[in-house]
C-alpha cells in the first residue's frame, strides 16, 4: 500500500483521521488528498452557476493549502492533492477506480446533519463501488465537533 487516496471534507477531526492513518500505516509513501465541491443536490443545479462553481473550487484550494501545512506531514512522503466538483461519492469512485492507488483511506462520517449514524453515506457508496482496499478510519468521538 504504497499511493492512497485519502479524500478529505474538512471536518473539524479531519486532522486528527490523517494522522492516525499514517501513524497505523507507515508503508504510505504517497497521499493524494482529495475534495469534492458537493453539487449533487438536483434540485439546486439550476441555481449553480459555473461562477459559483469556480469560487468554491478556489476557497477549497485555499482550505487545502492550509490543511495539508497545519498536518506537518514529514518529507518521506509525497503529497499532492486535487479539489473536485459534482456528486463527492462518484468523484472518489471514479479516481479511486483510475488504476493510480494501492489503497483508499477515509473517515466513516464527515459533515452531517444525521450525527448519530453509524457510516456516512458516501463511505456506504465508496466501500460498496471501489475496486481497491477502502479503510475507513473511526473518528473519536469529540464534543466540540
Amino acid at each position: 500500500m504504497k499511493n492512497v487516496l485519502f479524500p478529505v471534507d474538512f471536518s473539524c477531526n479531519t486532522e486528527s483521521i490523517v494522522k492516525k492513518a499514517l501513524e497505523a500505516f507507515p508503508e504510505i509513501e504517497g497521499i493524494y488528498f482529495l475534495y469534492v465541491v458537493p453539487l449533487s443536490v438536483k434540485e439546486l443545479e439550476d441555481f449553480i452557476t459555473e461562477n459559483y462553481t469556480q469560487e468554491a473550487k478556489k476557497l477549497a484550494e485555499k482550505k487545502m493549502i492550509t490543511f495539508i501545512k497545519n498536518l506537518e506531514i514529514p518529507k518521506k512522503y509525497t503529497v499532492d492533492y486535487a479539489i473536485a466538483d459534482g456528486d463527492p461519492a462518484r468523484v472518489i469512485i471514479d479516481l479511486a477506480n483510475s488504476g493510480k492507488f494501492d489503497a483508499l483511506i477515509m473517515g466513516h462520517r464527515g459533515y452531517s446533519y444525521l450525527e448519530d449514524f453509524f457510516i456516512g453515506s458516501v463511505t456506504v457508496k465508496v466501500i460498496s463501488k471501489v475496486n481497491i482496499p477502502v479503510i475507513v478510519i473511526k473518528k473519536e468521538r469529540k464534543k466540540e465537533c
